[in-house]
């Protein structure tokens, strides 16, 4: 394992640009600069982007823009009193927004949707294609799966390049399985079938599935605003195991010692937040610990954000 001062500039680099945006606040610094929080039934639930402000107008019938004390602040019409109908808005607003091609975000279309939560937990306000969510500032949730195994005393991990036609982060490195959390599904079943269509991970390995915990990031991009909370797995496999891609997302997969894994991430070569999963599993197995990172407190702390309400 590397402890010099590159590898931890670069680990500090990593958790800052994927929190420059105060999700909890967003009047705070110049990145925030015109963003607007937005309410849906009278709750929170998304910062909407000042390029994005811009457009609203447009849509009188959809979105109620008001100033109060503390400041502008965006309604979704009461009117859509339902999860069908709030699902059906966003599909119309989207589509439209698509077609003038307004958002680079926008580009990236999945024909997949996420849905949208007050809470986690509790029933879904409405389904938007995940492409647009950043547009609204809606928490996305995805799972992230650190398939590891020992070779020769060794602990290595598999890691995927992505294909080379992915919508975002295109030929970037990734954790070995991941993926957004599709609506409709479960989270250790969303974590199953990226397993199964990613690495075509086999049953009996699937039962060594293990829920490990989550990191939260929020940050601001030419997308919009994209506060996340990535649930993750640790899956220890055969040292014989050698994932196959099933779905075309990606290209190759490759068996890294862990310096090789601190050199890649060194080297930006990993999609962020999959960096950031690794990084977590580091932590976790005693690699990084408070004697070798002078960050060390700092890192866990940017690494677990608050994204949800209270309980």
């Amino acid at each position: 394992m590397r402890t010099d001062k590159k590898w931890s500039d670069a680990v500090l680099k990593l958790v800052s640009e994927l929190n420059n945006f105060d999700y909890a606040d967003p009047s705070g610094n110049r990145a925030h600069t015109g963003c607007v929080p937005f309410y849906i039934d009278g709750n929170r639930v998304g910062v909407i982007p000042a390029q994005v402000m811009k457009e609203l107008p447009n849509y009188p019938d959809v979105f109620k823009i008001c100033t109060e004390q503390s400041g502008q602040c965006v309604y979704l019409s009461e009117q859509l009193s339902t999860e069908v109908k709030k699902s059906d808005v966003f599909e119309r607003v989207l589509m439209d927004l698509r077609k003038q091609e307004k958002f680079v975000t926008l580009k990236g279309w999945r024909n997949e949707k996420y849905s949208i939560f007050y809470k986690l937990g509790e029933p879904p306000i409405c389904h938007v294609e995940r492409a647009g969510c950043p547009l609204f500032g809606f928490i996305q949730y995805g799972v992230h799966v650190n398939g590891y195994t020992y070779k020769d005393g060794e602990l290595k991990m598999w890691v995927g390049r992505r294909s080379k036609t992915k919508q975002t982060f295109p030929n970037m490195l990734d954790n070995m399985c991941a993926g957004g959390l599709t609506s409709g599904l479960g989270i250790t079943e969303c974590t199953i079938k990226e397993c199964q269509e990613e690495g075509s991970v086999d049953d009996e390995t699937l039962k060594k599935l293990k829920p490990i915990g989550s990191i939260s990031y929020c940050y601001i991009d030419d997308r919009g605003i994209e506060p996340e909370t990535q649930y993750l797995y640790d899956l220890e496999l055969s040292p014989d195991f050698v994932p196959r891609n099933a779905d075309g997302e990606m290209q190759s997969f490759h068996l890294y010692s862990l310096e090789e894994l601190q050199d890649l991430i060194i080297a930006e070569e990993f999609k962020p937040n999959c960096a950031l999963t690794i990084i977590d599993f580091l932590i976790r197995h005693g690699y990084i610990t408070p004697d070798n990172e002078p960050n060390y407190c700092y890192i866990i702390q940017r690494m677990h954000i608050s994204l949800q309400p209270s309980p």
